[in-house]
């Protein structure tokens, strides 16, 4: 298999699409491929590789649509010989069993805001499987080390956060910038994205100004109540530290019924 194939399986992921690896484990007869041939079917049916066209290729295409959905793999079994005439267009008449297994984009921590907050949270989050990228509009709070453990630290404006970050629907969002006026942008940007999760940290009062803010801008009530605010859970946190634990233990909840869901639930802008 040439290095085009894995880098494709890379360049839809990060791109925020589940992809299906199909491979040929076995086979039996005359086939069009042989084991070890791999193709890839993305969530909106887009293909790369060809593990033989035909009946046999539909067959695979279709419990694909499977594996997307519930991110269990299978194996399946195509008879080809078993095909009428009029359902194939190849000559061959044996047996392929092959191995469909989903691969999933990585799951997203956006953090916005560079501050003390954010520095606990990241840190907290280093071990629970999460892609952690930092934006912050200063180049003092944003920057390797002042976040080791994060996969992206990005130095830009909050208004131009959607070109600099990818937002999916796998994305997780918590917005605690130095002020609301960064708060408000950030939370503009993330209504308007697919994000599975938008969280501002902030005391009622303050989520209560900033929604008629957003809602005066044209926000409607569906996309304003997508945000969680306050974040986290309710553990009685003070500290920056106890506030990230209480976040971080919401995003984990989270994540755990959209996974159990099939990623499903993810909202649409």
């Amino acid at each position: 298999m040439n290095v085009r194939f894995y880098e494709k399986i890379l360049e839809w992921t990060r791109a925020g699409r589940r992809v299906a690896v199909a491979t040929i484990v076995d086979t039996k007869g005359s086939t069009p491929r042989k084991p070890g041939t791999k193709m890839l079917i993305t969530e909106r049916m887009e293909l790369y590789g060809t593990i033989g066209g035909g009946c046999v290729e539909a067959d695979v295409i279709f419990a694909a649509r499977e594996v997307l959905r519930t991110l269990k793999p299978r194996l399946i079994h195509v008879d080809i010989k078993a095909k009428n005439a009029d359902e194939i267009d190849m000559l061959c008449g044996g047996e392929i069993t092959l191995y469909v297994e989903p691969v999933m984009p990585d799951v997203q921590l956006l953090i916005c805001g560079g501050g003390h907050i954010s520095k606990a949270l990241a840190h907290v989050c280093e071990g629970l499987d999460f892609r952690i990228v930092v934006v912050d509009d200063r180049p003092q709070f944003a920057h390797e080390e002042r976040f080791p453990g994060a996969d992206a630290t990005v130095c830009c404006s909050y208004e131009d956060l959607a070109n600099h970050v990818d937002l999916t629907p796998l994305t997780y969002a918590v917005v605690v910038t130095r002020g609301h006026s960064g708060d408000e942008v950030c939370l503009r940007a993330l209504l308007a994205s697919p994000a599975a999760h938008i969280a501002m940290i902030g005391s009622r009062a303050k989520w209560a100004n900033l929604r008629a803010n957003l809602a005066a801008g044209g926000a409607t009530e569906a996309q304003l109540a997508r945000v969680k605010s306050p974040a986290g859970i309710d553990i009685g946190s003070i500290t920056p530290e106890e506030i990230a634990i209480s976040v971080a233990a919401e995003l984990v909840q989270q994540r755990a019924r959209h996974r159990a869901n099939g990623y499903t639930e993810a909202a649409a802008p």
